[in-house]
């Protein structure tokens, strides 16, 4: 039987009493969340109303929950070299349901457990759910290009003007994605 500490019930019990006033509030809390522990979140399974209109459910799960399907392990006819396996059935999440008269968002069901290393605190910052490129900086990375500086010296200015690769808040390819987008 596991051993939990008073700490790790107190924070249980304060997660289970959260409520938010949006599922964008509850995700962007269990994103906080799960960088301070050192995972990356995604969206996952979703309910809604009987006439499909809101959503009342939503479960918000780590990026390692669940398996890759068996049709994409068997393929022998692949030319590409297949993907690194980056399931591995973790059973952590939030869920968070709508009270249908308060409007409010509750927390419904609540799992900490990783089967899997969580990421340091200095490697955190490129897991997925973390990585953005804040406005201000989509206003620079624009400017930028429309001077005719190429991507990788960009990518450099970003990282001197924020004192590091790991403080600038996105990857080279987020930086390339959000160009291409762009055009």
């Amino acid at each position: 039987m596991a051993d939990f500490s008073a700490e790790s019930i107190l924070e249980y019990e304060e997660i289970v009493r959260k409520l938010f006033a949006s599922e964008d509030e509850g995700f962007e809390f269990y994103n906080k969340y799960a960088f301070d522990k050192g995972f990356s979140v995604r969206k996952s399974y979703v309910e809604w109303d009987d006439a499909k209109t809101e959503i009342i459910l939503r479960k918000f799960v780590c990026s390692w929950q669940g398996f890759r399907e068996e049709k994409y392990m068997a393929k022998e006819t692949k030319k590409r070299r297949p993907r690194n396996i980056s399931r591995v059935g973790c059973e952590a999440k939030l869920v968070i349901a709508r009270d249908q008269e308060t409007g409010w968002w509750f927390v419904k069901d609540f799992i900490d457990g990783h089967n899997h290393v969580l990421a340091t605190r200095d490697l955190v910052c490129f897991l997925r759910s973390h990585r953005r490129i804040s406005d201000e900086q989509k206003v620079d990375i624009v400017e930028m290009e429309i001077s005719g500086i190429r991507k990788h010296h960009i990518m450099d200015i970003l990282e001197m003007q924020y004192g590091g690769y790991d403080n600038v808040g996105c990857m080279s390819r987020d930086l390339y994605n959000f160009c291409y987008r762009y055009k």
